[in-house]
């Protein structure tokens, strides 16, 4: 059996797993035939109708965007990068910075600018979804197989990645059904930024380097709807922990202070320092957030799902049972 259909088979056993669970056996078969078919669907169109003749013919097609703008060091490394080792690697990134702009778009009928300043290199005003969208939309001729964003000059992890245009690029693409991955650096400062972004940046080459032998193999590079997110430690070479596979923080230590401040004019925020560090210090927290300040290369696998779980979605449907409209 293939990767492509073992992957399959295995979602499909969750899914029976699934439905034995929350029914009662009499909707089991039913149920698991449904997801069966849904799945056998997902597997297909996840591969955007490359052939496998295709795929032996010609590199992987990867598109960049980031949040940081297009003349973005971990951006322009990457794209060098991927071009040197031999991937067709497009770049359509914003024109100005878009940090913090999440997953947004603009709203608007204006025309706004695109520039191309280099081979398969563009500059859009736009958010960092913008720019995933009008790549595919206008930019490139045919779809890319695999979205990155990034690399990030600065970390990514739990509530942050509500408003990181990182992230929010990566769960665009992902929601539009592409493979993506938010690549970002866990630094804080400037202080030696190229010297601890080259192994961030050779991280994700390896990283596609993984996913490519998957692709060539006429694999499924991840299942549709799945993406990736990872943080890569601000640490010599040596001091790098290794890799670990972690959830998202799932309930968010604040470290953000709002207050008002008279002479100031208004309510600014700044970070609870003490706060941040005393969570990290902590070894009986473990979250994406305290494992990528103590040495980790952190992956967080996202779906860029904003559906609750089942059990939540039936719990709720029995508080407002009775609501009318």
């Amino acid at each position: 059996m293939n990767k492509r259909l073992k992957l399959a088979s295995i979602l499909t056993a969750i899914s029976m797993a699934t439905a034995l669970t929350l029914t009662g056996c009499s909707e089991t078969t039913e149920k698991a035939q449904s997801d069966e078919k849904v799945m056998a669907q997902k597997v297909e169109l996840v591969d955007n109708g490359v052939s496998a003749e295709e795929r032996e013919n010609r590199p992987m097609r990867i598109l960049l965007i980031n949040d940081d703008g297009h003349d973005g060091m971990g951006i322009q490394m990457l794209f060098d990068k991927l071009t040197e080792v031999g991937y067709e690697a497009w770049m359509v990134a914003p024109l100005t910075n878009q940090s913090g702009t999440g997953t947004s778009i603009l709203w608007n009928k204006e025309a706004h600018e695109l520039v191309e300043y280099g081979d398969k290199k563009y500059a859009f005003e736009g958010t960092p979804s913008d720019c995933f969208k009008a790549a595919v939309h206008v930019v490139m001729p045919e779809k890319p197989d695999l979205v990155i964003s990034g690399v990030n000059d600065g970390p990514n992890f739990g509530e942050v990645q509500f408003n990181s245009g990182t992230v929010g690029g990566a769960a665009r693409a992902v929601r539009h059904g592409y493979p993506a991955i938010a690549a970002s650096l866990n630094i804080l400062n400037d202080e030696n930024l190229e010297g601890f972004m080259i192994p961030a940046v050779d991280f994700a080459v390896n990283m596609v380097n993984e996913l490519n032998e998957e692709w060539k193999a006429g694999n499924m590079l991840m299942p549709l709807g799945t993406g990736l997110s990872y943080n890569y430690p601000a640490v010599p070479a040596e001091e790098v922990q290794g890799v670990k596979f972690i959830e998202n923080e799932e309930v968010y230590t604040d470290f953000q202070n709002y207050a008002y401040d008279e002479e100031k004019g208004g309510i600014y925020n700044s970070m609870d320092m003490d706060k941040f560090m005393g969570q990290i210090k902590n070894p009986e927290v473990v979250t994406d957030l305290t494992e990528a300040n103590r040495g980790f290369v952190t992956i967080t696998v996202i779906d860029g799902n904003w559906n609750a779980e089942q059990e939540k979605e039936d719990y709720m449907k029995e508080v407002l049972k009775d609501i009318q409209p």
